[in-house]
């Protein structure tokens, strides 16, 4: 299904003519230097392909659509045509084995004399006698060669790169068509009887993979090979077919808009056909990239947010935006590098409306009222993922949270379960109890532990004694900074939050004996009363251990507590959780 899904895909890009999508027999590479030579094949100069980065000042190689040979090159020597590294194109190298160069530079040579042998265009004369009388120490390659060492090298003639050159790319196809091999078959993809892949196209993109591509599916091991059947033919593809999806995989993962990173997994996006959700399902999540993504179908964050906000208000998938066909079938994909391989870490399918109800659905989940005018209405992917974590936590293991997080939501699914214990964990260890925090605990009672009750705001009418017992530590914590003040070097929240949302029987009797000193100190009988109505929900009796679940409700009481101000007299809690950062 993910193979027919892509090659749907890449024949759709292609009735589009996008001029990103290489046709078959091309493909996109990173070509840093183009060798500029004239009509008789001398070398004009070495122009610099490369491009600025998003980020800083590092240039880096420009994509240029090359002929390829469709397939991974291996230890062995295999040139490609009209481009190739220095190894191959001047017989220089930085690695320290002249022989393998020499014959690197020997079959590059031998490929471009067979087939431009016989072809009428200039350039290729040009480039032939290039090819016979190179350049042994020219000045403008020693200038450059430090940057031209580790990137591909491209041609000019005049004003066209020779790869470009009609007769040449004609000349290219059919060498590939010549040299197929013969195995037929029934191509998975397609259902038709074709000429079957022996080896897939890399495909580059994945963070994590070697830089050369990984394959997606591949198979090399006997344990994997059934009948005889080695390498792809044990699972048919044709070659079209193969071409296809590897092209539209990786024309995926170098779109900012539809593709999403997150440690070690890839996330990309895509549809049947145009529309708009295509560009916006992973910035809707608060994808930490999207919002750099441009494109003309990229809405920005405040129409994004206006969409949510019309969601939450119970309006439809077609009010709320009028644009959206609820139809499309969409795909998600995450894919992890494995070796030379890939994979699928997830891979969801669904229409445009349900991916969309799937995240109306969680930011319905996760919405709690805010304690501070600066807490965020939709909590990104990210900032969960750092509240949860810590804000100095290493990138890859906030990202790896995020990557679960995320095939979460767009599935419907309940949270993993671990996130609940490390959320708990984290509010001890930094003794707040932030939006986000409450936000994410809300969504895990709602989705893992099946809870219908109100848990967006202050509920005094909760059924579990759990969350009254966190409301009873919010009051006490507010009654102990009234009396002493806020000075205190360790209050009941630094000392005993810990201990009493996990073991209240042991903690709480000694609270209430001191919160006795501190109403009389602080003659807060508005804190009395409080402290009163809700030991009535508890019914006085302490329970001696609370489970993940209760010390969730706990949690939320406390948050619920200190946010409903009003509810709280004289309320001057100054101690302001810091938001988790938004952006990387």
């Amino acid at each position: 299904m993910i193979l027919q899904a892509l090659y749907s895909y890449y024949q759709r890009l292609s009735e589009r003519n996008d001029p990103d999508i290489a046709p078959e027999g091309f493909a996109p590479q990173a070509v840093g230097f183009a060798l500029q030579l004239d009509e008789q094949g001398s070398l004009l100069d070495v122009l610099d392909l490369r491009e600025p980065a998003s980020r800083g000042n590092k240039l880096l190689p420009r994509r240029m659509v090359v002929p390829s040979l469709g397939k991974a090159r291996t230890s062995g020597i295999e040139p490609n045509f009209l481009w190739d590294g220095p190894d191959y194109v001047l017989g220089r190298s930085v690695k320290d084995n002249p022989e393998r160069t020499a014959r690197c530079r020997e079959s590059f040579c031998r490929l471009h004399e067979e087939l431009l042998e016989s072809v009428e265009v200039p350039e290729t004369f040009s480039l032939l006698r290039f090819l016979r009388s190179p350049p042994a120490h020219d000045p403008r390659i020693e200038e450059k060669w430090e940057e031209m060492a580790a990137t591909n090298l491209v041609f000019r003639v005049g004003h066209r790169y020779l790869h470009d050159i009609p007769a040449l790319r004609s000349v290219w196809l059919t060498k590939l068509r010549h040299a197929e091999n013969t195995v037929t078959g029934i191509c998975l993809v397609t259902g038709e009887r074709t000429v079957i892949a022996d080896l897939h196209p890399l495909i580059k993109g994945v963070a994590g993979a070697k830089s050369s591509g990984a394959a997606l599916s591949a198979y090399n091991q006997d344990s994997f090979t059934s009948f005889g059947k080695k390498q792809n033919f044990n699972a048919p593809v044709g070659k079209s077919a193969a071409f296809g999806y590897t092209t539209a995989l990786s024309y995926l993962l170098n779109r900012p808009a539809q593709r999403l990173r997150l440690g070690a997994a890839s996330v990309v996006c895509w549809a049947e056909r145009d529309t708009p959700l295509e560009s916006n399902l992973l910035a809707f999540l608060g994808a930490w990239n999207a919002d750099q993504a441009s494109g003309p179908d990229t809405a920005s964050a405040q129409e994004r947010a206006a969409v949510l906000r019309r969601l939450g208000k119970g309006l439809p998938v077609t009010e709320a935006w009028p644009e959206l066909d609820p139809g499309v079938h969409m795909y998600v994909l995450a894919l992890k590098p494995n070796a030379a391989r890939l994979s699928v870490n997830f891979f969801l399918q669904g229409t445009a409306g349900e991916f969309l109800e799937h995240v109306r659905s969680w930011y319905r989940d996760l919405a709690i009222e805010r304690r501070f005018d600066d807490d965020p209405d939709f909590p990104s992917v990210w900032q969960i993922a750092r509240a949860v974590l810590g804000e100095h936590k290493e990138v890859e293991d906030i990202q790896r949270v995020g990557d679960e997080l995320i095939g979460s939501i767009l599935s419907g699914r309940a949270c993993p379960a671990y996130f609940l214990p490390l959320c708990l964990q984290r509010m001890r260890a930094v003794n707040v109890v932030s939006s986000v925090h409450a936000g994410l605990i809300k969504a895990m009672l709602v989705r893992n532990y099946a809870h219908q009750e109100d848990l967006m705001s202050l509920n005094t009418e909760h059924p579990r004694p759990a969350y009254h017992l966190g409301r009873l530590f919010a009051l006490l914590w507010g009654l102990q900074r009234k009396a002493i003040g806020s000075g205190i070097n360790a209050d009941i929240r630094a000392r005993y939050y810990g201990s009493a949302s996990a073991t209240p029987a042991m903690v709480f009797p000694l609270l209430l004996r001191n919160a006795q000193n501190h109403i009389g100190k602080a003659k807060a009988s508005g804190y009395d009363m409080l402290i009163r109505d809700v030991l009535e929900r508890i019914d006085n009796e302490f329970p001696a251990h609370l489970d993940l679940q209760d010390q969730g409700l706990f949690a939320l009481g406390y948050y619920h507590q200190r946010a409903a101000r009003a509810a709280t007299p004289e309320d001057s809690d100054d101690t302001t959780p810091v938001p988790a950062t938004q952006q990387q």
